[in-house]
C-alpha cells in the first residue's frame, strides 16, 4: 500500500470515529433542534404579519361620496384607491358606483379596494353631420355618439323624412363641434310639398322603443302615450302597443309629422291587430 492510500485511509478512520462519537451526537442534536426553532419562529412570525387565519368583510361603497371615502373607510383596516371615472347620465355624480372586490366579501386586513366613480362632467364628443340623412341614419348616428334625438319640426321640401337641419337648444349646430355626450340634438325634417300625404306606419305588438323608432324613421311624431300599469320606465319602453291612434289601415293617409298617440301595456304579450282611431 502506497503512502498516499495509507493516509486516506487514516483520514477515513478519524471520520468514523468523530460520527461515532458522543460529541458528533450532542452537536447533530442541537443543531437539528437550532432549524426546528429557527423555520417554528419564522412561521409564527408569518401567521402574525400576514394575519394568517384574520379576514375582514368588504363593506358595499355604493353611493358612497369621494369626498367622504376617507372617512367611511377610517376604522375599517382597509385601503381604497379609485382607479376609473366613469359619466353615468343617471346616477349621481361624485359617488361610488363599482368596487372590487364586491361588498361582503373576506379580504385580509390592509386589503385596497378598487373603486370606479362617477364622473362629475359628461365627456366631450364630436357633432356628426345629420344634414341629407335619413331619419333612420339620423337616429343611428345620434346614438353611436352618444346623443339624444330630441323635438322634431316639419317643414315643406321635396325629400320626404330627411334632415335639413339639426340644433340644439334652438341654435344650428355645425358638425365637428365639441359637445358633452347626452346632449339633446332637435332635428328639422323634410315633408315633401304641401298637401303631400303618405302611409301611417303600423306599430301594434312592437315595443314602446320600437314603436317609436318606427315613427320617427317613417316621419310621424309620438303623440301621447297611454299607459296604466307601467311603474318604471324600463315599464314604460318594454310595453307593448296595443292600439295607435290614426290608426294603420292600408288605405289611411296622412300628413308627415303627424303625432301619432300610442297605447302600450305591460300586462300585454300578445296583441290582436288595431287599426280604429278611436280610443
Amino acid at each position: 500500500m502506497s503512502q498516499k492510500e495509507k493516509t486516506e485511509l487514516g483520514i477515513f478512520k478519524k471520520i468514523i470515529l468523530f460520527l461515532k462519537s458522543k460529541r458528533f451526537r450532542i452537536h447533530f442534536i442541537i443543531s437539528i433542534l437550532a432549524a426546528a426553532l429557527i423555520l417554528w419562529a419564522s412561521f409564527k412570525w408569518l401567521g402574525i404579519f400576514t394575519h394568517h387565519g384574520e379576514t375582514i368583510v368588504v363593506p358595499d361603497f355604493s353611493n358612497v361620496k369621494i369626498e367622504e371615502l376617507d372617512k367611511f373607510i377610517s376604522d375599517k383596516q382597509l385601503r381604497y384607491e379609485i382607479i376609473d371615472s366613469v359619466f353615468e347620465a343617471k346616477v349621481k355624480a361624485g359617488v361610488v358606483i363599482k368596487q372590487d372586490p364586491e361588498k361582503n366579501s373576506s379580504v385580509k386586513q390592509n386589503r385596497i379596494i378598487y373603486l370606479s366613480v362617477s364622473a362629475k362632467l359628461p365627456p366631450l364628443v364630436k357633432m356628426p353631420n345629420l344634414v341629407d340623412a335619413s331619419m333612420r341614419q339620423a337616429l343611428a348616428l345620434l346614438e353611436s355618439y352618444g346623443l339624444k334625438a330630441g323635438k322634431r319640426d316639419y317643414r315643406p321640401d321635396p325629400c320626404v323624412n330627411c334632415i335639413l337641419a339639426q340644433t340644439m337648444k334652438g341654435k344650428k349646430i355645425e358638425a365637428g363641434t365639441m359637445i358633452p355626450k347626452g346632449s339633446v340634438i332637435d332635428l328639422v325634417l323634410g315633408k315633401g310639398q304641401d298637401g303631400e300625404l303618405i302611409n301611417i306606419p303600423c306599430v301594434i305588438g312592437l315595443t314602446h322603443k320600437e314603436a317609436s323608432e318606427k315613427i320617427a324613421e317613417n316621419g310621424m311624431s309620438e303623440g301621447s302615450i297611454i299607459c296604466s300599469d307601467c311603474k318604471t320606465n324600463a315599464d314604460k319602453e318594454n310595453a307593448k302597443v296595443y292600439k295607435q291612434n290614426p290608426g294603420c289601415a292600408s288605405d289611411a293617409l296622412i300628413n308627415p309629422g303627424t303625432a301619432i298617440d300610442l297605447y302600450i301595456s305591460v300586462k300585454i304579450s300578445t296583441t290582436p291587430a288595431d287599426t280604429t282611431d278611436d280610443e
